[in-house]
C-alpha cells in the first residue's frame, strides 16, 4: 500500500482571519479607541462567561482568555481546552512580546522564527496552532514589565477571532479544532507614548496532545542518524515520521512581518511509514510505540520533524508532533 505523501492540509497559524493574503481584512488598529468596543461579540448558546472586575495580572488574564475560548467552544458543543503554562505559554509569550515591542502582527518572529521553531525552543513537542493579535503601526515601544490587562480588551480580541466569517475564518477554525486539548497564552502590553491607547498583543497557542516523545538534539552532524521515537495515546493510530528542510531563519524587517499572514505547515519531503506501506525506511511500531533512525544526509540547515497519526473517523493522517532540529 502506498500512502499519500503529505498530511491532510494543515494550517498551524492564523492571523487576521484570512485564508488568502489577497483577501486579508484590515488588521486591528494601531491605536484602539474606546469605540472599538462595538466590535461584534461571539454568539453563544453556552452560558455567558462572567467578566472579572478590575484589571488583571498576566496570570489572571491568561486564565480569563481560556474561559472565553471555552465559552466559544461550548457554543459549538466542543469539549473545553485547558491552560498549558509550559512550553505553549512560553512560546506564546515570546511571540507576543516580540510583536508588542516592534508593532507588528504576524507569525514569523523578528528573528525569522516560525511557530514550531519557537515551540521547540520552549521545550514543546506537540503540533502548534497559533492565533495572533496585535498593533500594526511598526513603532518600537518598550514593554510594560508589570502589565495589567482590561477584561474588555481580551473579550474584544476573542470576539474578533471567533466572529470571523467564511472564507476568512482562520482564527475561528483554530479555536474550534475538534482535536484540541490544551492552549498556551502569551499576552504583552506595550507602553503607550503620549496619549496613545494601545491594545494588548496576544498569541494563542493551541496544541493537540496525543503522545509523549523522546527528546531530539538541538543539532546533529550531517550524515548522522536522528533517533525519533515516542508513544502515542490509544485514541489515535500511529502514522508516519516526516522530514522536510526549512528555509534558514533570518531577521526580517517589520514591514515584511506585517505583510505576511497565514503560515501553512510545510509538507514533508519524505515520510517513513510502518510495515505494510511502501516506504524507503520502515518505521518500527510496537503497539502505540514507534521509533526510527532517520539518516540526515541532506543539505545543512534547519529541518522540521513531524509525527503523524490518524484520529477516529478520519480518512487522512495529520501531524500530532512538530519539532525542529539543525543539521550542521
Amino acid at each position: 500500500m502506498f500512502p499519500r505523501l503529505a498530511w491532510v492540509s494543515l494550517v498551524v497559524a492564523a492571523c487576521g482571519g484570512a485564508t488568502a493574503p489577497s483577501r486579508s481584512p484590515d488588521p486591528p488598529p494601531a491605536i484602539a479607541p474606546v469605540a472599538t468596543a462595538t466590535l461584534p461579540r461571539a454568539s453563544s448558546t453556552a452560558a455567558e462567561t462572567p467578566a472579572p472586575t478590575g484589571l488583571l495580572t498576566l496570570a489572571q488574564a491568561r486564565r480569563y482568555m481560556v474561559q472565553l475560548v471555552n465559552r466559544d467552544r461550548a457554543s459549538e458543543h466542543l469539549p473545553p481546552v485547558t491552560l498549558d503554562e509550559g512550553a505553549p505559554s512560553r512560546a506564546g509569550q515570546m511571540h507576543a512580546d516580540d510583536m508588542a515591542h516592534l508593532g507588528y502582527l504576524g507569525h514569523w518572529g523578528s528573528d525569522g522564527s516560525t511557530p514550531e521553531q519557537r515551540m521547540t525552543e520552549a521545550g514543546g513537542a506537540d503540533v502548534d496552532f497559533e492565533n495572533a493579535y496585535c498593533v500594526t503601526d511598526e513603532k518600537v515601544r518598550r514593554l510594560d514589565r508589570e502589565p495589567r490587562f482590561s477584561p474588555a480588551d481580551l473579550e474584544r480580541a476573542e470576539a474578533m477571532f471567533f466572529g470571523e466569517k467564511p472564507p476568512n475564518d482562520g482564527h475561528r477554525k483554530t479555536i474550534l479544532g475538534k482535536w484540541r486539548k490544551r492552549v498556551g497564552v502569551g499576552i504583552a502590553l506595550p507602553q503607550p507614548v503620549g496619549n496613545e491607547l494601545l491594545v494588548p498583543c496576544i498569541s494563542q497557542e493551541f496544541v493537540d496532545t496525543y503522545g509523549s516523545y523522546e527528546p531530539l538534539p538541538k543539532s546533529i552532524k550531517r550524515g548522522g542518524a536522528l533517533h525519533v521515537a515516542g508513544t502515542l495515546s490509544n485514541d489515535v493510530k500511529v502514522g508516519a515520521v516526516g522530514v522536510v528542510r526549512l528555509d534558514d531563519p533570518k531577521p526580517l524587517p517589520v514591514s515584511e512581518l506585517n505583510r505576511r499572514r497565514n503560515y501553512p505547515q510545510p509538507e514533508p519531503s519524505e515520510m517513513f511509514w510502518p510495515h505494510g506501506f511502501k516506504t524507503r525506511l520502515e518505521l518500527q511500531v510496537t503497539g502505540q510505540h514507534f521509533s526510527i533512525d532517520v539518516p540526515m544526509t541532506g543539505p545543512r540547515g534547519l529541518y522540521e520533524i513531524s509525527v503523524g497519526a490518524q484520529h477516529p473517523g478520519e480518512k487522512s493522517f495529520g501531524a500530532v508532533s512538530l519539532r525542529t532540529v539543525r543539521v550542521d
